[in-house]
């Protein structure tokens, strides 16, 4: 079979495509939890040993695990630090996460001074810092209004979560139960605009505080298995992957049947689709992976590492995919 001829009948074929990209998921890390500072790598890595510990005992006390996360240095401070992040997401226009990731990083000790006395008055000098090294590495076209607002709000949301509500993000994450009211509570913290970036970077911190493989704290979520829920924010490289590779063909609706015809149709000339046509397939396959944050991993990586550079001989899932490689994203 080329990999145009398409049967969707052929249900396992497909099947076997989202499992291939889930099991890459499974086997690399979040960027983010790559490039922490020295002294958060550690407590990320003792929060995860805990967790991993106490469920091989069996039935887990949640109290008791959220106890055994106080008990590590820094822990709430690397709560700070990943939210503090997602929220600068919203601040930069033309956002390079793995950029982000760096320069948040270079700037831990004047950063730090926030996260643990959140202050108004450090926001400017953060802000300036933070632009200043973002733009160094070639950036263009940022506005410091929009870092200096996404820094207030951060400060804004901890300082209501610490004051009006009196208590933490680590013993404030573990109690959400659902995902709907912890997106909801999670805006207190972004500035105030109900655009798709600042969604995008809520769903971001979800992920990567609501999953095993991940930084395991929002208990609540993790236990009842409500991240299998969870709605993937479906950017242009997790796309990329489930288009090019064939996996939204797991999904059978007229949207996808639309979709075929169209890659069907510019094989020879190209085919350009866009990201919002697509967007409901997409976070359809995820939820039919049964883990959206692991599938979600494993296609922004090969997208962001192979597919977005047609490196596909050196690609993780090469076997199965189905290389519609003629197929733009935009």
């Amino acid at each position: 079979m080329s990999s145009l001829e398409i049967d969707l009948k052929n249900r396992e074929r497909y099947e076997d495509i989202v499992k291939a990209i889930s099991e890459f998921g499974r086997s690399v890390k979040e960027t983010v939890f790559e490039n922490l500072p020295g002294e958060l790598s550690i407590t990320y890595q003792r929060i995860r040993e805990i967790y991993i510990q106490e469920i091989n005992k069996g039935r887990v006390d949640q109290s008791h695990l959220i106890q055994l996360y106080a008990n590590v240095p820094r822990a709430e401070e690397l709560l700070r630090y990943l939210l503090f992040i997602t929220v600068l997401f919203t601040g930069f226009k033309n956002l390079r996460n793995e950029l982000i990731y760096k320069v948040v990083a270079r700037n831990y000790e004047r950063i730090n001074q926030l996260l643990n006395n959140p202050k108004y008055s450090m926001a400017n000098d953060i802000s300036m810092a933070l632009l200043n090294d973002y733009l160094s590495e070639g950036v263009k076209g940022e506005d410091i209004k929009e870092v200096n607002n996404a820094v207030h709000s951060f400060v804004y949301g901890l300082r209501r979560l610490t004051g009006a509500y009196g208590t933490t993000l680590l013993r404030w994450i573990p109690k959400f139960r659902d995902l709907d009211s912890f997106e909801k509570s999670l805006t207190m913290f972004y500035p105030i605009r109900a655009n798709e970036r600042r969604r995008r970077a809520i769903r971001t911190f979800i992920r990567w505080v609501s999953h095993e493989t991940n930084l395991p704290v929002a208990l609540g979520l993790l236990f009842r298995g409500v991240y299998r829920r969870y709605t993937m924010i479906a950017d242009i490289y997790s796309t990329m992957v489930t288009i090019r590779s064939g996996a939204f063909l797991i999904s059978t609706n007229d949207n996808t049947l639309r979709v075929i015809n169209k890659i069907v149709a510019g094989r020879d000339s190209g085919v350009t689709i866009k990201i919002y046509e697509v967007k409901g397939i997409v976070r359809t396959v995820g939820r039919l992976s049964n883990d959206p944050i692991i599938y979600e991993r494993g296609a922004f990586r090969i997208g962001h590492d192979y597919c977005s550079k047609l490196k596909c001989s050196e690609c993780p899932i090469n076997k199965v995919c189905m290389k519609l490689t003629w197929v733009d994203i935009k």
